[in-house]
């Protein structure tokens, strides 16, 4: 049997200036990659030109801090949106993420095609 699937145009987003945003953590998605799993966090910008505009970023499904400090790009997302370290070994309803005001840092970046795409590179408390 035939496994059919809709070729469709993927979702182009304007750009905006590189640079540091208010927003407001208004999604999170599970997925699975190459990598293993991911969440996915959809931040909205909440003031001055580009309010209202998306921008996303994507973290493995782990918190890690290691003894020498180092940490995982969830546990400073978790850091961020929370203003609290995460503590080891407690479990983290990452629901309650969603509506939590922050900073974002977005950046472009450039696909090997020549394509210039934007990322959130870094999340802050606001």
């Amino acid at each position: 049997m035939p496994i059919i699937v809709k070729v469709t145009e993927a979702e182009t987003q304007e750009p905006i200036p590189e640079g540091l945003y208010k927003a407001t953590a208004i999604s999170i998605d599970e997925g699975t990659g190459n990598f293993g799993d991911y969440l996915k966090f959809r931040f909205e910008i909440i003031e001055g030109e580009e309010k209202g505009k998306t921008r996303t970023l994507v973290a493995s499904k782990k918190i890690k801090v290691s003894q020498s400090g180092k940490t995982s790009k969830l546990y400073n997302i978790v850091k961020a949106l929370t203003k609290e370290e995460p503590v080891i070994n407690d479990d983290l309803d990452v629901e309650k993420l969603k509506g939590k005001p922050c900073q974002i840092i977005v950046k472009n970046g450039t696909t090997k095609n020549g394509i210039t795409y934007q990322n959130v590179t870094d999340v802050m408390p606001l």
